[in-house]
């Protein structure tokens, strides 16, 4: 019987294929699989754990899980390859030996299914589906049965079947609902030609997939929809996890049905998309925008698998192509997909800007060559693995975040829920030294951020990231406008707080960026931390006081060129940030300040009441503008404010 995972004909491929890069691959593949048959299983007792709270949540079962699901993709892929009876004895072994364990989730797991018992039954299938055959009467019953009951019937039950389901969209339906039912339903699919209702637990599990990639969220609850034209709102690792786990049981699925589980083209299409818009190409690092619990250096699985199933999708092999630090991640994968993943011809990505308005994410770049520059802003919900972080923004840079996002650590560390998921460790303005509120990373915050009147014109990008909701409880207004004109992006914050207050607006740089605050602000060096080691770093805070109304203005400047320096002036009812050939003029009684009348300003000979005016050598554009005149000559004329180039 033909390896559900491991067809014939792309193992045939692997041994007559002649690129290096596939003899490369073959030769880790088969050395990690050699050093596989090293281990011993570990005994239950050893990945138990006494305490409360996170530390049980999954006990260290994952110790045993992890390595296992791991370890049987690489045994059988071996034994296929090669037919070598030692990968089988292994795979015995271990499969045996994790089937006698008591339960595969930890004690302070809701339930009895959970990531951790997805683990186990990914090593499970890879060995039924290699090895199956091999074993007695009484070892498969063994297996099967002990695999339905702790892997199998706990996950569906818990998450997907009537009259014992304890989850639903709305409460644990993010990355976990669909791990926990892709591998429930992977179990089921594999062993269905020994279990008698393996293959209805599977159609019903494909069935609530094709739901929850289709659910449009529910705002009684603050969920968002499960995908925004493929993004996820909680990222880019997340997103990856979710569909790394669905692929792998669509493609067995697929195998033993003949059909797919649901028609779910469009779906990995525009997840493809989300993976091009939010990777940076560098000489130097495989850097991916990293918004929430996200490493800024990422892997991403599933890559390999939406290729397995959509050759079509060029766009990642260019991904790939251009992600060379990262290839000796994902092996058995890659080898698998080889001719999927290096042979078919590339597509070279088209869109430089997108803005995905439901999770609060947009991002720009100039192009996709290597180390070019690339913008990103969120303003969305704060919940689970997104931060308290509205208006937050990225920049990269000759190569790296030269801005750069704080990361996170291990969820079971305090300062996690401390520092990492707080305002203070992103690039946002404070009020008084506060942001979000703390615990809005647990109960989401209302109203959320937003971005709105995004565009891409080329020689004139723009998006305004509106934290007013979250931010709430200290200002009634922080509109942070982001306006991207040849060589200078301006970062113009329109705060309105209730009263007299500082304003802290918080950058996380390396020492030498091309960031410059332009209004007058008190420079602060402070303190705080990076990544998964709890790296203690310092950044800086520009701080400045509002009126005594509460209204204040931070303009700052990201200049790409290095041989120029922004001249800034502060002029009647405005200001002028000049950068060679480039005009920009900032309308402070925009703001909202004039009720019943419209806020005409003056700059250079222009009129306008638009809230920012660009002159780009003649060519004009407006943020929330409807009148441009010249000397008393009308430029542009609307009925209504619009934001976009005029000319």
């Amino acid at each position: 019987m033909e390896n559900i995972f491991f067809p014939k004909e792309k193992l045939q491929f692997i041994k007559e294929c002649k690129d290096e890069r596939c003899t490369a691959l073959l030769v880790m593949v088969l050395k990690t699989a050699e050093n596989v048959l090293a281990k011993t299983p570990l005994e239950e007792q050893s990945v138990q754990v006494d305490g409360e709270g996170f530390a049980i949540q999954h006990e260290n079962y994952g110790n045993a899980a992890g390595p296992f699901s791991s370890d049987m993709s690489f045994l059988s892929f071996a034994y296929e390859f090669t037919g070598d009876e030692k990968y089988y004895q292994k795979a015995k072994e271990l499969m045996m030996a994790y089937c006698a364990y008591s339960r595969w989730h930890g004690k302070g797991a809701i339930g009895k299914g959970e990531l951790t018992t997805g683990n186990f039954l990914v090593g499970m299938s890879y060995g039924w589906a290699a090895f199956s055959h091999k074993f007695t009467t009484k070892e498969k019953e063994y297996i099967a049965n002990r695999t339905y009951t702790l892997g199998i019937r706990a996950q569906l039950d818990d998450w997907l079947l009537p009259e014992t389901r304890i989850h639903c969209f709305d409460t644990m339906g993010h990355n976990w609902w669909p791990v926990c039912v892709s591998t429930g339903a992977l179990g089921a699919i594999t062993m269905s030609d020994f279990l008698s209702d393996g293959r209805a637990l599977a159609e019903k599990a494909a069935q609530g997939l094709s739901e929850w990639f289709a659910y449009k969220g529910n705002p009684i609850n603050m969920k968002p929809a499960t995908l925004d034209n493929g993004a996820f709102y909680e990222g880019v690792n997340y997103l990856n996890y979710a569909l790394f786990e669905y692929l792998t049981f669509s493609i067995a699925y697929l195998s033993v049905t003949g059909k797919a589980p649901f028609d779910d083209k469009k779906i990995i299409e525009s997840a493809a998309d989300f993976f091009i818009n939010t990777f940076y190409p560098s000489t130097k690092e495989d850097y991916v925008v990293n918004f929430g619990d996200c490493d800024e250096i990422q892997s991403l699985s599933a890559l390999p698998l939406m290729l397995s199933r959509f050759p079509e999708l060029g766009v990642l092999r260019f991904y790939i192509k251009h992600r060379p630090h990262t290839e000796n991640n994902d092996i058995l994968s890659k080898l698998i997909n080889f001719r999927e993943l290096y042979i078919m011809e590339e597509a070279v990505p088209e869109r430089l800007s997108v803005c995905y308005k439901n999770i609060g994410w947009a991002v720009f770049r100039d192009s996709f060559n290597d180390d070019s520059h690339m913008l990103a802003v969120k303003c969305g919900d704060s919940w689970n693995h997104a931060h308290c972080d509205a208006g937050h923004f990225i920049f990269y840079r000759n190569g790296i975040p030269e801005i750069w996002d704080s990361g996170c650590c291990s969820y079971g560390n305090e300062i996690y829920r401390d520092y990492f998921v707080q305002s203070p460790a992103h690039n946002v303005v404070l009020i008084n030294g506060k942001g979000q509120f703390p615990d809005d990373h647990h109960h989401h915050v209302r109203p959320k951020g937003e971005l709105f009147n995004f565009i891409d014109r080329g020689s004139f990008r723009y998006v305004c990231a509106d934290a007013s909701g979250p931010i709430g409880r200290m200002a009634r207004k922080h509109l942070r406008h982001f306006i991207w004109v040849g060589d200078i992006i301006l970062i113009y914050d329109d705060i309105w707080a209730y009263e007299e207050s500082e304003m802290n607006f918080l950058l996380h740089a390396e020492e030498k960026s091309c960031f410059r605050m332009l209004t007058p602000a008190e420079e602060r060096t402070e303190k705080g931390f990076i990544g998964n080691d709890i790296k203690e770093i310092t950044f800086k805070s520009f701080n400045r006081k509002t009126d005594s109304y509460g209204r204040g203005k931070l303009i700052s400047a990201l200049c790409l060129n290095e041989e120029k320096e922004p001249v800034f002036e502060e002029i009647t009812d405005g200001y002028k940030a000049t950068y060679g050939k480039i005009k920009i003029y900032i309308n402070i009684l925009s703001d909202n300040r004039v009720m019943h009348r419209n806020c005409f300003n003056t700059f250079d000979g222009y009129t306008t009441d638009a809230a920012v005016l660009i002159d780009d050598g003649g060519k004009l554009a407006v943020v929330n503008g409807s009148t441009v005149r010249k000397d008393g000559i009308s430029l542009f004329e609307s009925l209504y404010r619009i934001t976009d180039k005029i000319n």
